[in-house]
């Protein structure tokens, strides 16, 4: 007999039992995404830029009409890269620690940095300039993050000469273009700074994000709409938001074409605005929840991979204190996969101008599977980059390796009854079709067990080469089989469909 799984893209699934699962939903993988009906291994991350000066902990891309930098920021000194040339344009030195996390970002082409200890800071864009204290800052005053909001700088989460304002939000003057705000007051009745207290609810203030013409103020197990509806005192107005979801920590949110993507304390949500929706909950919050570092948590962050249609919700491990896991989310084929990390510390979407040189793929000639001529660093693309506690910044997505080393990919789908959980089954081989360099090796096993809660017993793996290999022939005998798929070498290799060939040797 023949069974075909003929639908190997629907994704993961860690928190149901494997018994439970449909057809073509896996119960086990590592590095292995989910996109257009495929599984596939995911592709590589490269090393651009020189080696970083400091150890980045965030990085920002920032633009003028002539270049495109990335910026990177360590504990005591800020970096711009163009992918030449290095510039410090530190100034005065930082003082956070790694846990004071970075926020900001560009407004009227001017960049925003703050980093909750010291006085926020902004750079112009040119390489002559280090980065300065914002105009009309208050010298007595730190914010916990701030982030542009239109033709405004928005503050929360206040402290005032030591006094702390957990519950405020603050902001500036509007601005003009190509300059920051120069007014803070918000007694100056001039200008129409201002500040509010969100204390309706008692959590703290965390970040905010932009969602189209409305801020979202996350609190830590809250939220608030901010909207712009007149001048003066009632220049913007704030309404609480459906729902008793917040923020983990700053950096957890991130904006898709189907709304905020939030990693909040216990799920992972996403919102437009209202009622939050859960997209982890019965699928593989268990498996983030259950296993993220209860002491280094508020390292993780939440980043879009926007060629792929991805988020990627990455966080510390185990016993991990930097982001060594990545569980990766495909807003268009809603489905879930788990991505390996190198230690990494931050993420940013950006246009980069970096060459795509000879000298720059490392692969030996005789087996690179790129592509003669093939740039990964278009400039008309936004990537995503992530920078690591190596100290490193990394293309995702580019090239077959992470850095070099192979990647080790698996699927593994355990708890297969074939419609019958009463029957014993005898495989006696695997057929996959997978699509890949001719030669590329991937090993199966096929495991079985007699009773849902026993691990399967596996049989020896069986290497199944591309391009030359019909089947994989293995046994294994039980009322719940099992299966699984795992990369030899560095080549990339997708499936859509495999069949089992089994016998049934009856119920007992």
């Amino acid at each position: 007999m023949i069974e075909t799984i003929s639908n190997c893209g629907i994704g993961l699934n860690t928190d149901l039992s494997p018994e439970e699962l449909g057809s073509g939903v896996w119960s086990e993988t590592e590095n292995i995404r989910f996109n257009n009906g495929y599984a596939e291994r995911f592709a590589g991350m490269s090393k651009v830029f020189n080696t970083p000066s400091v150890t980045p902990y965030w990085i920002a891309p920032f633009s003028i009409s002539t270049k495109k930098y990335v910026v990177h920021a360590g504990l005591t000194a800020v970096y711009v890269d163009d992918g030449t040339t290095r510039t410090d344009i530190t100034g005065t030195a930082p003082t956070g620690a790694i846990d004071n996390r970075w926020t900001g970002g560009t407004l009227n082409g001017v960049l925003v940095m703050n980093n909750g200890v010291d006085k926020p800071m902004y750079w112009d864009g040119n390489v002559s300039n280090n980065l300065t204290t914002l105009p009309g800052w208050d010298a007595n005053e730190l914010a916990k993050s701030i982030r542009p909001f239109g033709n405004f700088l928005v503050a929360v989460g206040i402290t005032k000469t030591s006094t702390e304002y957990p519950h405020m939000v603050k902001w500036s003057s509007s601005a003009v273009p190509g300059a920051v705000p120069t007014v803070w007051d918000e007694t100056d009745v001039t200008e129409d700074a201002g500040e509010n207290d969100l204390a309706e609810t008692q959590d703290l203030m965390v970040d905010c994000l932009p969602l189209g013409n409305v801020n979202i103020i996350y609190k830590e197990r809250s939220m608030y709409g901010m909207t712009q509806s007149g001048a003066g005192e009632y220049i913007f107005r704030f309404q609480r938001l459906p729902g008793v979801y917040g923020l983990l920590a700053a950096g957890c949110v991130v904006d898709t074409p189907v709304g905020h993507v939030v990693m909040s304390a216990g799920d992972i949500v996403v919102h437009t605005g209202g009622q939050p929706q859960s997209i982890a909950n019965g699928v593989i919050r268990r498996y983030v929840f259950g296993n993220i570092n209860s002491t280094y948590y508020k390292r993780s962050f939440v980043i879009s991979n926007p060629s792929k249609n991805e988020v990627w919700i990455c966080f510390p491990y185990g016993n991990s204190s930097v982001c060594d896991k990545a569980v990766v989310w495909n807003w268009v084929d809603k489905s879930w996969a788990i991505r390996s990390l190198e230690n990494a510390t931050y993420g940013c979407v950006g246009q980069t101008l970096i060459s795509d040189t000879w000298d720059a793929d490392t692969e030996a000639w005789d087996t690179d599977p790129s592509t003669w001529n093939e740039n990964d660093y278009s400039p008309a693309e936004h990537r995503l980059l992530m920078s690591h506690s190596t100290p490193l910044i990394s293309l995702v997505d580019t090239g077959s390796t992470d850095f070099g080393s192979i990647i080790t990919a698996t699927a593994t789908r355990t708890g297969i009854t074939l419609g019958d959980a009463m029957a014993i089954k005898t495989v006696r081989s695997i057929r996959p079709r997978i699509d890949g360099s001719t030669g590329a090796s991937i090993t199966i096993e096929v495991g079985a067990s007699m009773y849902p809660d026993d691990s399967p017993e596996w049989s020896d793996p069986v290497t199944f080469t591309v391009g030359s290999s019909i089947k994989a022939d293995s046994f294994a005998t039980g009322r719940f089989l099992a299966v699984r798929f795992s990369n030899v070498d560095y080549s990339p290799w997708r499936m859509r469909s495999f069949d089992i060939e089994y016998t049934k040797t009856g119920n007992y």
